[in-house]
């Protein structure tokens, strides 16, 4: 077959030119294998069947069990067991949970679990706790399931109220109560994928603030029904409440909603524009891990953006020092070499908010809660991987390049004029992680077939990193990418039995 070089622009690295090979053309035109199965199966196995909604079905379907069950036992022992109070207490456990799943340290807790299983354990097993970065299906699932608790409640206590003259706490019980279910409702509706995806401002604005809402009409109609209680029982308002479980469940459900903001900060953050579609943002306030994400904002009411962290290497054989503004762009990043404190993100044009931050570079930026471990985190569960990047994608996977720049991985990056928008130095630490990485320039040779690429690649049939040792065959292929590609690449892969990661794009 004749050999077609790529020369991607000119870009060059310090071992040579950055240039797909004869080998690399052959990744392009040849066949891969057919995908498994019928359609039919292929959607129930990894579009509707995907690890995030078999954990929110577990979670769901568990809540209706439960419910049902209840529902049952009170046809025939009315009252027993399914009270309106009962189906309360239902609805804010569930809502707690969910709150849980979101917490920073939740997060980096299973992941810093999961991701310690050693790389000798059985592939069949890291590939399963590899999709650990699926747990927001049970975040998803306790909403919804608290959302049917709180119809059940509602019914509940609605019944009981009609039956005689309603005090005024009653009415005002019943008043609140109903708006919750309208804001319920409403940031279900905002939260369905094609409602997210499309207005995702708008679905962050009704998430937070309705949610707020909830949260406040919540501790409004529990403290009104232990007001009730206490007169009633002739205590005080306060011993009523504490026999409240919804009352203790409200405590920790603030508390978890309050404790992000506890930690906004206004940061310092140094800005060197790469081109005019990409920016590297840089701090120097705290230390992070590979795989870890931030979230920046100029106006953190309205919104907030995560980014994943570039972070500085702690240095062992030179002194300490931060990575310069111009480390990057000369790839000076040597292995084990970098400031102990401060990260990089790395910011291109995606829309108006990054438009206007590359535009006209902030001198200080609000950075909300803790760096967060993401998708990235569980490349380092495999032993080699490949990392597939588009774009901005490939800051992300530069953490991983940076921090552990011993871990074996092929590299595909695909991205339009990668020198002229990200800079020789990024270009340098994909070639230093992967001396025959993949640099593929969209602008001048168009998209390529990731999934075919990705593929052969992990298959080892284009020979091994070094490109002298024989073919090595990979054990799983991680992808960051837009959500349109990200499906498609982990579909296609999945499908023809390569382990495949990439985000979720659940928030």
């Amino acid at each position: 077959m004749a050999s077609t070089t790529y020369e991607n622009s000119g870009i060059k690295s310090a071992s040579g030119p950055s240039s797909v090979s004869a080998e690399s053309d052959d990744l392009v035109v040849a066949v891969i294998p057919q995908k498994k199965g019928n359609r039919a199966y292929r959607w129930l196995r990894w579009n509707f069947g995907s690890v995030y909604r078999r954990i929110f079905a577990v979670a769901f379907l568990t809540n209706i069990v439960i419910l049902i069950t209840l529902a049952a036992i009170y046809k025939t022992r009315h009252g027993y067991y399914l009270t309106y109070d009962a189906c309360a207490t239902a609805t804010s456990s569930n809502l707690l949970v969910s709150l849980i799943v979101r917490n920073e340290h939740f997060v980096n807790t299973i992941f810093v679990l999961f991701g310690s299983l050693p790389k000798k354990a059985p592939l069949c097993i890291r590939r399963v706790i590899a999709k650990v970065y699926s747990y927001g299906g049970l975040h998803s699932g306790c909403n919804v399931s608290a959302t049917l608790w709180y119809i059940a409640y509602l019914v509940l206590v609605t019944q009981e109220y009609i039956k005689t003259q309603m005090t005024p706490i009653q009415i005002c019980v019943l008043a609140f109560s109903y708006a919750i279910m309208a804001f319920l409702v409403a940031i279900l509706v905002c939260a369905h994928p094609r409602m997210r995806s499309r207005w995702h401002n708008s679905f962050e604005n009704t998430h937070r603030f309705l949610g707020w809402s909830i949260i406040f009409l919540f501790w409004t109609v529990v403290l009104l029904l232990a007001k009730a209680s206490a007169t009633q029982q002739n205590i005080s308002m306060g011993s009523a409440a504490i026999k409240i479980p919804s009352f203790w469940n409200l405590i920790f459900i603030s508390l978890f909603v309050i404790y992000p903001w506890l930690n906004l900060r206004l940061r310092e953050v140094e800005t060197e524009v790469l081109s005019s579609h990409a920016a590297e943002f840089k701090f120097k306030h705290a230390s992070v891990h590979y795989g870890q994400a931030v979230r920046l904002s100029d106006a953190p009411l309205k919104e907030t953006h995560a980014f994943a962290v570039i972070p500085n290497t702690p240095t062992t054989s030179a002194p300490a020092s931060t990575c310069s503004s111009s480390d990057l762009e000369k790839g000076a990043v040597e292995k084990k070499r970098a400031g102990p404190e401060g990260f990089s993100i790395l910011m291109s044009n995606a829309g108006d908010w990054t438009q206007r931050m590359i535009r006209d570079p902030p001198k200080k930026i609000w950075i909300r809660g803790l760096p967060q471990f993401g998708v990235i985190r569980v490349a380092g569960l495999f032993n080699p991987v490949v990392i597939i990047a588009t774009g901005s994608g490939i800051g992300p996977c530069l953490s991983l390049f940076v921090q552990s720049p011993d871990h074996p991985v092929r590299i595909i990056w695909s991205a339009r004029s990668p020198e002229t928008t990200y800079g020789q130095g990024v270009i340098d630490i994909v070639k230093r992680a992967d001396p025959r990485a993949l640099i593929l320039d969209t602008k001048t040779y168009g998209r390529p077939d990731l999934v075919s690429l990705a593929y052969r690649m992990w298959a080892g049939e284009d020979g091994s990193p070094g490109g002298d040792a024989a073919p090595m065959k990979c054990e799983a292929a991680v992808i960051i990418s837009n959500q349109k590609v990200t499906e498609k690449v982990v579909y296609g892969l999945e499908a023809r039995g390569v382990p495949a990661y990439g985000a979720i794009f659940d928030s």
